[in-house]
């Protein structure tokens, strides 16, 4: 069985959904196939809001990464233990389906991470290029911020929608940033008018948090005639010679079905786009399609967790968690006087205080045990995500067990910078104080640096000037292929200190009009 299209495009999150939404309204006669290896996941389904709110399940908890047992399918190797579990989700939407909506633009020194360090690597374009990408980013992922916020990357206007206020809890934690020498910020988050503060926003019930699955259905509902979509269907491998890629092999069920394309756009995230590429090998690239310089799949980075916890006997005002992400956030030491160390962003911790009145509610609680619940004892956290560079051997690999979808396993080889130990000390200690600012009581068990996971990874199939350093040009095409691009965060150079989704999206969207054009430089 052979199909023909102008584009293939593997996977069908939040890069993918961007660059077939502006292929399509270049020109709609475009013939598109888009290959998902996971299922979809039904959406504003009520029964599936009462499992998140009542019991905490989600319904895209199948498609995590398998860790432990007979089943497990991947593998921490380096000398720092790596996390996978939920730390993407492997459905229709990709890992936009239980994202937090947080949409930071990175500092126009992240671009120049090298050139200002000595460390991690340049971007090859600046702040500038990427400017109007992520203004038009906002405007699609519906943004709320605040255009007044102190240490945040400059702007020509304001945000699309305005920002979430600060909840009672959160402004006395903004008091303590100030105290502390930074300045509070609001965290512009991707949502949409309607947002009814329900505090489940791993699963909306109404669909206000953006998701790259309802996006894709809108695409799909305007009825293009040349569109394909599938789902439960992972792609095999790449078909290439020399300069160009001729298609794609993926499975439906056990037959395996060829797909050839005039151009294929590999948007499967930072673990699945290097493991397409090593597995595409023939007599032209016996290392895996765009590898002969040994690039693909090296220097993984993450953001690892800072976390501190505090504890007050009890809570007058009975402040709980209103939303299910932070609202308070500060940029002060994601700096370009911190770069050399490792930037830092700082901000409320999302599950806190954790009074949770609807579990006392449902376990039958009188009235009068409610409220001594909301009444104390409360806690308070600050987390911070802390920077790394990339290094040569931290890497993603095949893995020699299969794994989900009959696919290779996946190995991770990752080990910490040397002072990450250290840096994280000090950060640790000055949020600490920020929290015994506001009475709250912190022991040095209460503060810790997490183990890394996958949830931001980048890096595996990165973007640079020559092939002998980087995987992609500056327009994401694989170096020595007419015709094959990477559009996920693997292409990232550099990972700053903040989420990479609004980075991604403001890519994806300069690629697919960089596609539409023909090309052109």
């Amino acid at each position: 069985m052979k199909e023909s299209y102008e584009y293939v495009i593997v996977g069908s999150g939040l890069a993918a959904t961007l660059v077939t939404e502006a292929l399509l309204t270049a020109d709609p006669s475009s013939s598109l196939l888009v290959l998902e290896a996971g299922d979809r996941i039904r959406m504003r389904d009520r029964s599936s809001w009462w499992d998140l709110a009542m019991r905490g399940k989600t319904p895209y908890s199948q498609t995590y990464d398998v860790e432990t047992g007979d089943t497990a399918e991947s593998f921490s190797k380096g000398g720092t233990t790596w996390g996978f579990k939920e730390s993407r989700v492997r459905a229709f939407g990709g890992s936009t389906m239980h994202w937090g909506g947080w949409s930071l633009r990175f500092q126009v020194e992240d671009f120049e991470c090298f050139t200002r360090t000595g460390r991690g690597a340049d971007w090859p374009f600046g702040y500038s290029t990427l400017e109007p990408w992520y203004e038009k980013a906002e405007e699609v992922l519906a943004v709320g911020g605040a255009f007044k916020d102190l240490d945040c990357p400059p702007r020509r206007g304001d945000f699309p929608l305005p920002e979430f206020p600060w909840t009672a809890h959160e402004s006395e934690l903004a008091t303590a940033f100030e105290n502390a020498g930074l300045n509070p910020g609001h965290m512009p988050i991707a949502r949409f008018h309607r947002c009814m503060t329900t505090g489940t926003c791993k699963y909306c019930p109404i669909g206000s948090r953006y998701t790259a699955q309802e996006h894709f259905e809108k695409i799909v509902s305007r009825g293009y005639p040349s569109l394909t979509v599938k789902t439960n269907a992972p792609v095999v491998r790449l078909e290439a010679d020399e300069s160009r890629v001729n298609g794609v092999v993926y499975l439906l069920g056990n037959t395996e079905v060829e797909a050839t394309a005039e151009n294929v756009v590999v948007c499967a995230g930072a673990i699945e786009s290097p493991k397409l590429l090593l597995r595409s090998r023939s007599s032209a690239w016996p290392h895996g399609v765009g590898n002969n310089r040994d690039q693909i799949g090296r220097y993984l980075v993450t953001h690892s967790m800072l976390r501190v916890k505090g504890r007050a006997p009890t809570n007058p005002g009975r402040w709980f968690q209103e939303y299910d992400f932070p609202t308070l956030m500060s940029r002060s030491w994601d700096s370009e006087a911190r770069q050399r160390r490792g930037k830092v962003f700082v901000f409320n911790n999302r599950t806190l205080p954790r009074v949770d009145l609807g579990a006392a509610m449902v376990a039958g609680r009188r009235r009068s045990e409610v409220d001594a619940v909301a009444a104390g004892p409360r806690q308070a956290g600050l987390d911070a995500f802390i920077e790394e560079f990339g290094h040569w051997d931290n890497r993603v690999t095949l893995g020699t067990n299969a794994g989900g979808f009959g696919l290779p396993s996946t190995d991770v080889h990752f080990t910490r910078s040397a002072d990450m130990e250290p840096t994280s000390r000090i950060v640790l200690d000055a949020m600490g104080k920020m929290l015994t600012s506001c009475g709250y009581e912190v022991g040095d068990a209460d503060k810790t640096l997490e183990l890394p996971r996958g949830d931001h990874s980048s890096g595996t199939c990165r973007m640079g000037v020559t092939e002998a350093e980087s995987v992609t040009d500056a327009n994401l095409r694989v170096h020595g292929l007419d015709n094959l691009f990477v559009c996920s965060n693997a292409v990232f150079p550099t990972a700053g200190a903040v989420n990479p989704t609004l980075t991604l999206a403001a890519l994806s969207l300069r690629l697919g009009a960089h596609l539409s054009a023909g090309g052109e430089e």
